[in-house]
Order: structure tokens, then sequence, then C-alpha cells
């Protein structure tokens, strides 16, 4: 028959020529199981962060020293100082304002001040013409002519119109003074307020401790740029600068393609090995899944051609830990999950696919279609159309 044997169509199916020395494979019955490595970092578990402060009306600010990374400090302590840049110069600019909006209030005050003697004194003396025509007026007496009289009347009308100007004046001159000691005041709480701004920010360039522990400066997004904090680092209010782990609990974080990504799942355990530890595995299990992807261009503020891989962040936690783990170690996740138990399982090597579904050639040259359910990166779960022992053709 040479070394091809010629098959014939039949009847349950097509046929193709056989190599006899052709490698085969067997359908088996069983899980079907996703197992692969990831690779990641270490984080601590519980950590506390310290972020640039808000700083009004500033949008950006330089790092002028920092303490060094790996330092052991306490609650309270500086860590991390920034550039005072003009807010110094600002100040003495503001003192000096205040000091002339405070002598600008005093010289109002006591100018407004003897105008106010001044229009109380012409009260007193207007009141004290009313008595005095008061005297001119005497009915009733033949000490003085009519026209004396109507003359003393006329006066006396004329000075208790003069006391009600007067008091008029005052009435009107105590808003004035009342409207223009409060804008003497304004001005000078806007320079105070803005003076006591200037001080509190000043106070916020020297950043301390959050709690005890060991100093530690991620690799982070500063000022949009991936970057870790340094002197002379530009870094924009709400950005994280540093932070303080707690060293008695980690987890590894991982970043896991999207078609693997689907694989994985909440509860799957791994064999974590630490860079820094290789002959020691740590078991750890998947408890966060991201729901999106980003690319590594987005993640690390790169801008290569292979960062824009898309990837979704999975966070293990790690069952124990050893002392010498820091945040920022490399690490491998071995990741093992089961997919499908006790189902038939044919190799993905195996399979042909075609619009529409998969075929499969048997050792007898039968071609066959499949029906094809989950999927690992080696193997598929096979729902129809081979059974398990059946021995098929690599493609």
């Amino acid at each position: 028959m040479g070394k091809w044997l010629l098959l014939i169509l039949t009847a349950c199916g097509a046929t193709t020529k056989v190599d006899p020395s052709a490698l085969t494979v067997e359908v088996t019955k069983g899980d079907l199981i996703f197992a692969t490595s990831f690779y990641g970092e270490i984080e601590a578990k519980e950590s506390h962060p310290i972020f640039v402060p808000e700083f009004r009306n500033t949008w950006q600010i330089t790092v002028q020293n920092v303490v060094a990374d790996g330092t052991r400090v306490k609650k309270g302590e500086p860590v991390l100082w920034f550039s005072k840049g003009t807010f110094e110069e600002d100040q003495r600019e503001k003192v000096s304002e205040l000091a002339v909006a405070e002598a600008n209030m005093r010289k109002i005050t006591e100018q407004l001040g003897d105008e106010r003697v001044t229009r109380t004194l012409a009260i007193q003396r207007a009141t004290m013409g009313v008595e005095l025509a008061k005297l001119g007026v005497v009915e009733g007496v033949n000490l003085i002519s009519k026209l004396d009289l109507e003359k003393a009347r006329i006066d006396l009308a004329r000075a208790e119109l003069q006391l009600e100007l007067e008091k008029k004046a005052l009435a009107s001159f105590e808003k004035k003074r009342t409207a223009a000691l409060e804008v003497e005041r304004l001005k000078v709480l806007a320079v105070s307020d803005k003076l006591k701004e200037i001080k509190s920010q000043l106070e916020l360039m020297e950043v301390k401790a959050p709690a005890d522990g060991v100093l530690y400066a991620p690799y982070t997004r500063l000022n949009w740029v991936m970057a870790k904090v340094a002197p002379g680092k530009v870094v924009r209010p709400g950005d994280k600068i540093l932070e303080i782990p707690e060293l008695d609990a980690f987890k590894a974080v991982v970043y896991v393609r999207q078609r693997d990504a689907t694989l994985v799942r909440l509860g799957d355990e791994a064999n974590v090995v630490a860079t820094m530890f290789p002959d020691v595995g740590f078991k750890g299990k998947i408890v966060s899944k991201d729901d999106f992807a980003t690319t590594r261009n987005e993640r690390t503020g790169s801008s290569g051609p292979q960062g824009t891989l898309k990837e979704m962040r999975v966070v293990l936690d790690l069952e124990k830990t050893e002392e010498a783990l820091r945040p920022g170690g490399t690490l491998r996740a071995d990741v093992s999950t089961v997919l499908a138990k006790g189902v038939v399982i044919a190799p993905l090597a195996a399979l042909k696919e075609i619009p529409g579904g998969h075929t499969a050639t048997l050792k007898s040259g039968k071609v066959v279609n499949v029906k094809v359910g989950q999927t690992s990166p080696t193997h598929a779960e096979i729902l129809d159309g081979l059974s398990s022992g059946d021995l098929l053709v690599l493609q």
C-alpha cells in the first residue's frame, strides 16, 4: 500500500491520508486545568500612604529633599521637604501689606473720631442756641414789643432747625463712619487671611511621618510621570510620594493578559516565589481581579510598542511571610486553576479550527466535527464528537 494509506469517503464522514509514522495523542477524561506563571511584585497588605498636601492655588511643587528609602522613622519625624520657592517672599510682602493696612485703618479711625467729636460739639452748640433763643420769647409779659417777640420766635425756630440739621448730619456721619471702618476692616482681614494662608502652606512644606516604620518610596505617578520621589522632582497635590508599610503581612500583585485573566478566578491558589527567596514557596490565593484592563504604557508611563499590551491587575494574599520580605520585590506566581471537572479533554494541537467550529482527524483517517467547550492554552474541553480513548493525529 506504500507509505500512505488510501482511504475513501464513507457515509459517516470524510477520510484523509494518514502517514503511518504520524504522531498521535489520546483523548482523555479528567479535569481541564489552566496552569501558568505570572510575574509581579510584593506589596504590603496594609500601609500608611503619604501624599503631596493640597496647596491652595498651587498646582505643582518641587521636592527639595527626602529621607532615604528604607530609613526607619518615628511618627511625627520630618521625612520630606518641598522647595519654598516664592512662598517666603510672598509672606514678607503680605506682612508689609498687613502693616500698611492696619496703619491706614488706625489713621481713618482717628480721622473719623475727630470728625465725630466736631459734629457732637456742633449739636451741643445748636442745643445751647435753642435754649438761648427760648429766653427771647416771653409771652404775656409786656417787656418787649410785638416786633421783637416775633423776631425772637423766628430766631428760636431757626435754632431748632439748626439743631435738627446737626442731628441728621451726625446720624448720616455715623452711617458713613460705620461703612468706612468696615471697608478698612475688610482690607485688613483680606491681607491677614492671605498671610495666614501663606503661613499654613509654609507649614506644609515639611512632611512628617504618619506612623512608626520603615520609609518606602514606591514607583508611582508623579506629575503624570511614573517615577520615584527624589530631590528636584516636580509633583502635584494628591500625588503619592511615600508610604510606611506594615511589614507583617504581604500580598502579591501580578498583571495578567486579558486572555489569561478570563481563566483565573477568585479563590484560585498559587505558589508564589519571591526573587529574594528562590528556594522558598509562599502559598497564595487570588483575592481580587480588576474589571478593566490597562496597557503597560498607561500603567508604567512608558511609550514602547510592547506597552500597548492590555493587562489586568490580579492580587493574591500570601498565607505566610518572611521577615526579610520588602515591598517592591519581584516575584513569580505559579497559578493552577480547574476550568472544568471530569470532562473529555483533547490537546489543541490535535484540533483544526474551521469556520463555525473544529475538526479532528482520528488515527484511522476519519475526519470528525468536534464541539469545543472551555479551553486552556494547551487543551480543550470536548462537548461532542470525540470520546475518551480516541487517538488523534497531531495537526
